[in-house]
């Protein structure tokens, strides 16, 4: 099972990035879990999505705390405590930085014993589309290039989560043009590997939870001594009293 985590703020498009992904590898014939985790959910709070793609039925649920590949959008986030992108990576991770800084900066900045790779994809999305509302486009797709996908499978993926949005046919003819140069960033990158002798997680160490009827599981209002009566008086006692010069019909 390959488990890619990305992280960005919110704004960033990370949670449509690991939707095309996901999108592409399902399109590709792979079983395919994503979801986005945003904490507080407001623009520049910063946010991860994570995806696994394997060959075989996913058991895992929740965070990925051994990443495969971590997607970084921005690289403040590194030295971000609320973030904590390098969190679970070691030497068989592969972590992939937006940034217009240069590698051995951010190696030092990141401390850790990763593949580090950095390309400068916010100037290549200001190029192609004039709007960094696409970098969701172009961290998607150059995943897909890192995880083995084919150009193809990653604009299937791109069409499909494009088709849910907004966008006018300008925009979206802009964003598909984006794929390619995308793509062809990672093609100097080695694809990342699967860690070797890790399979998803049996299904029988899963916690069973039991049923509990809902007259047991859920508090109920209106049992006994929960919600005593209340006298609260005569309503007419705080009935208004009108001018007549005001009201005719009292």
């Amino acid at each position: 099972m390959l488990r890619i985590r990305f992280h960005g703020r919110g704004g960033q498009g990370m949670k449509t990035a690991s939707r095309i992904l996901g999108s592409a590898a399902f399109h590709a014939g792979f079983i395919v879990q994503d979801s986005p985790v945003y904490g507080a959910e407001r623009r520049g709070a910063p946010m991860a999505a994570f995806t696994r793609i394997t060959r075989e039925p996913i058991h895992e649920r929740g965070a990925i705390t051994r990443p495969d590949l971590v997607v970084v959008a921005d690289d403040s986030l590194l030295a971000d405590p609320a973030a904590q992108p390098l969190a679970g990576c070691d030497a068989a991770s592969t972590v992939l930085v937006n940034s217009t800084k240069d590698g051995t900066t951010l190696q030092a900045l990141a401390s850790s014993s990763s593949r580090l790779l950095v390309a400068d994809f916010t100037s290549l999305v200001l190029q192609t589309t004039q709007t960094l509302a696409s970098l969701s486009s172009a961290l998607g797709v150059v995943t897909t290039r890192l995880v083995g996908l084919t150009l193809a499978d990653a604009l299937v993926g791109l069409e499909e989560e494009l088709a849910t949005t907004h966008l006018a046919e300008q925009q979206i003819a802009a964003n598909l043009q984006l794929a390619p140069a995308a793509y062809v960033l990672a093609d100097a990158w080695a694809p990342v590997q699967e860690r070797a002798g890790e399979t998803s997680t049996a299904a029988e160490s899963l916690v069973e939870v039991t049923f509990t009827p809902p007259r047991l599981a859920v508090p109920s209002i209106y049992a006994a001594g929960n919600s005593p009566e209340r006298k609260t008086g005569n309503w007419r006692q705080f009935r208004p009293v009108l001018h007549p010069d005001l009201c005719t019909r009292c």
